[in-house]
């Protein structure tokens, strides 16, 4: 028999499907012209931390300490060929948004700036570093590292 007037499937558009579109294998996404691959940046491997605080004592107590106006950095050669980086981040810098926030700024600039290779590097962010922007603690950084790291001269002069 015909279909009533009050029946949810209306004549010949009950049996219509969804419109054809171009779909990805299940378990992908589609590639869409909004959605171009990104590039990823280079990431800070985990050979590249300092995690123990067994780790963080030694440089503490070994290591030279120098200071700035964002952070106070302890820095003590290491028999790798790659420099490691260890944030002290207390809670007296703020809450947990804000100590994040100091530990991305200086993986950034530490992954930047890759001055310290064969040293451990320890970073204790002070509260003005929640203020600066990236290029002024890269160059602090810089500033800092290159200082301590330049050969002394011989000369006396």
């Amino acid at each position: 028999p015909p279909p009533s007037a009050d029946s949810r499937v209306f004549g010949a558009d009950g049996d219509k499907k969804r419109a054809n579109r171009v779909e990805a294998p299940p378990g992908q996404r589609a590639e869409t012209p909004d959605r171009q691959r990104r590039i990823v940046p280079a990431r800070f491997r985990p050979e590249g931390r300092i995690r123990r605080r067994a780790e963080f004592q030694q440089i503490y107590e070994h290591g030279t300490r120098l200071s700035g106006r964002h952070a106070t950095i302890f820095l003590l050669p290491n028999t790798r060929e790659v420099g490691r980086l260890g944030i002290a981040a207390t809670k007296k810098l703020g809450g947990a948004v804000q100590r994040n926030r100091a530990k991305r700024l200086i993986r950034e600039v530490f992954r930047r700036n890759n001055i310290a290779t064969g040293f451990d590097v320890v970073v204790v962010p002070k509260r003005e570093l929640l203020d600066a922007s990236l290029t002024v603690l890269e160059a602090e950084y810089r500033t800092i590292l290159e200082r301590r790291l330049r050969p002394r001269r011989l000369d006396g002069a």
